[in-house]
């Protein structure tokens, strides 16, 4: 098998199974989480927010995991299907099935945004769970999973990519592998949105939830780490990377007040876009930093850690303080349900994640 490490074609380097979190990549999670947080808070202020939050993670999530399977390709020339999966239920699935545990039980006792009334716990919790979020589904589900959409593109992106990685890999065609994702997910994203535009404009919110509208994110982040040594070149002196990363910032910091992204086809085949180029640019200044990260990002540091269950909880709060309505939120209602998403995030990271990560150790010394 021709192996891809580095960014190189060549015999494979022996891999330690350490596990580190880089502090640059954290603040680029805390920086998405954050932008996501003031997306669902004033999302008509911040109207492109969410979804720069989002395509970020997705930039960000492509290069981790692809690092992640060419690692164990690395070390055992396959990749251990069935270890890759467990790990990726004990990372997901406790936080998950907490945050909707909570949720059917506050929904069937108080009824607060009238599910139980509609008959759609049950539902909700399957689409949950099943990471259907992102498809067209016979029954409706709740608002309060609405931003499980992203999570269900990542699965179901997952379920394929890893054999496609390996079959690349054996046979010498990283680059035909990524040239053709993209140009598989940017054709289905066309022809959705302009199936849309002439059928049902009235379907955007569907359009903007498909796997294939926003994939190339995580296809980007995948090429970014087959071929990172390359990438990384190209940002080696200072003037470059601080060029780069004021002008993704500056990219990304317009792109969040952009008027109606997640409806108009302007953001789909340019805003996103965009988007994607500049968290490329931040993915690889993040992963590529040498030395530690100011004392001033640590706030962004601690954010990014517990990104997964703020994420997974913000929507849900803000629909519960706010009596179910998507509209601006009060100043005083914002910072509160920021305020209760934190809290939530750092006892899911404490508790049930942690048992999440303990039963992963215990997982990979059973098969060691």
């Amino acid at each position: 098998m021709a192996l891809l490490i580095d960014g190189t074609v060549g015999t494979a380097i022996p891999q330690t199974t350490v596990r580190r979190r880089l502090d640059g990549l954290d603040v680029l999670r805390g920086s998405a989480v954050g932008a996501v947080l003031l997306g669902h808070s004033w999302p008509g202020i911040f109207q492109g927010a969410g979804i720069v939050g989002v395509i970020v993670f997705f930039v960000l999530s492509g290069y981790l995991i692809t690092g992640v399977l060419l690692r164990d390709i690395g070390q055992h020339r396959k990749i251990r299907y069935g270890r890759f999966y467990a790990h990726r239920a004990f990372r997901l699935l406790p936080a998950l099935i907490s945050f909707l545990g909570v949720y059917a039980i506050v929904e069937l006792s108080a009824d607060v945004l009238g599910d139980r009334s509609k008959g759609i716990i049950g539902y909700t919790v399957l689409a949950g769970l099943g990471y259907l979020k992102d498809l067209p589904l016979p029954f409706d589900v709740s608002l309060a999973i609405g931003p499980l959409w992203t999570l269900a593109v990542e699965e179901q992106f997952y379920l394929i990519w890893p054999a496609l990685l390996v079959f690349a890999l054996r046979t010498n065609r990283q680059g035909r592998l990524i040239g053709a994702s993209a140009a598989v997910v940017v054709s289905l994203m066309t022809a959705s949105v302009l199936a849309m535009l002439i059928l049902a404009p009235q379907l955007h919110s569907l359009v903007y939830a498909l796997p294939t509208t926003w994939g190339l994110g995580l296809i980007i982040g995948s090429a970014l780490r087959l071929y990172r040594v390359r990438v990384f070149s190209w940002f080696a002196g200072r003037r470059p990377r601080l060029a780069a990363l004021l002008g993704a910032i500056l990219v990304l910091a317009t792109l969040i007040f952009f008027p109606k992204a997640n409806e108009t086809p302007a953001f789909f085949f340019v805003g996103g876009p965009l988007a994607m180029a500049a968290a490329a640019v931040l993915v690889v200044l993040a992963a590529s930093a040498t030395g530690g990260m100011p004392k001033w990002t640590r706030a962004l540091q601690l954010l990014g850690t517990v990104s997964y269950a703020a994420y997974l909880w913000n929507y849900a709060v803000i629909l519960w303080l706010n009596g179910g309505s998507t509209a601006d939120l009060p100043p005083l209602v914002a910072v509160a349900a920021i305020l209760l998403t934190l809290l939530l995030a750092v006892i899911s990271w404490h508790t049930v994640e942690r048992l999440g990560r303990i039963a992963r150790d215990r997982f990979d010394r059973a098969h060691a």
